[in-house]
């Protein structure tokens, strides 16, 4: 592809975002407006518009904790997520935090096990400290969907892609509307819930929808976590509430959790034939089609 006029003013975009990185904020904004007074580009408008409004806000030249730096980034996430900043200046800042985070905070941090600790090792590039810390998280903190997700983050980066599959699938049990797409780490798993998303047009049905599309499909790894088993069926037991009827998410929520416990222990309590049996009852109770698919791969006990 040839070049444009344009691209010969694209020394202004990094001048801006090595300014900004150095947090001459004021000298950044300048030269964005240089970029937009020639180009025209209107999405540097909405640019300069969200990093002056968040810088305005922000304190991140105060930073005074790794506790409050994390703070500001999950923010920006959330920010992010419900589409008040565009993915431009999410990663603009994220650059930042991870600077402001190498220069302040990861030497005098290292032994810090805290979860924020390790995501910023993660985001940083330190993926074997961001195991051993995130892993520290998982052993006294189970339920952390946050410290499960950026470890499978991790092992997608070391190469160990069953191993971030195994968390991924306990996260989908565990919370499959509290992750995003990108959270699913594999096309396949992102294609499937786009098409899904498509069908249902919302986000917490789609979700808990790809837990038992990618079970049907063989794309779960489930191995044997007593402590896991406990969260989940305790989790179950305690949101399982009797109403006249479920909001839609709900149903497909207890109807894979009921899946997971049934599954779990054909595979590793095949003694808890009367746990087995109550789950499925349920289950057909919840969503007779669905449960009809069930049945196509799990046949009844003998």
């Amino acid at each position: 592809m040839s070049a444009t006029l344009w691209d010969s003013f694209d020394h202004l975009l990094q001048e801006a975002e090595q300014s900004f990185l150095k947090q001459d904020v004021d000298q950044a904004l300048n030269l964005w407006k240089q970029y937009y007074k020639i180009t025209a580009k209107v999405e540097y408008q909405k640019v300069i518009a969200e990093v002056a409004e968040l810088w305005k806000d922000s304190k991140l030249d105060q930073i005074s904790s790794l506790e409050m730096l994390y703070n500001i980034f999950t923010r920006y996430q959330e920010l992010l997520r419900n589409q008040k900043i565009s993915s431009f200046t999410f990663q603009l800042y994220k650059k930042l935090i991870i600077k402001i985070y190498k220069v302040k905070f990861q030497q005098i941090n290292a032994s810090d096990n805290s979860l924020a600790a390790g995501i910023f090792d993660y985001l940083s590039g330190n993926h074997e400290s961001a195991s051993v810390k995130l892993n520290s998280i998982l052993k006294s903190r189970i339920d952390s969907i946050e410290a499960r997700k950026y470890l499978g983050y991790v092992c997608m980066e070391l190469k160990k892609q069953d191993q971030a599959i195994e968390l991924l699938t306990q996260n989908l049990f565990l919370g499959a509307n509290e992750l995003k797409p990108e959270d699913f780490y594999l096309s396949q798993y992102k294609m499937l819930y786009g098409r899904l998303h498509a069908t249902y047009s919302a986000h917490d049905v789609a979700a808990w929808m790809l837990v038992f599309e990618s079970w049907y499909r063989n794309w779960l790894i489930l191995k044997e976590d007593e402590s896991f088993f406990i969260l989940l069926r305790n989790k179950e037991s305690a949101e399982r509430i009797m109403q006249v009827k479920y909001y839609q998410f709900e149903r497909y929520r207890h109807f894979v959790r009921c899946l997971f416990i049934a599954d779990y222990a054909r595979s590793y309590k095949l003694k808890e034939r009367g746990l087995i049996i109550e789950q499925e009852q349920y289950m057909m109770k919840l969503d007779p089609h669905l449960f009809a698919r069930y049945r196509n791969k799990r046949k009844e006990l003998d």
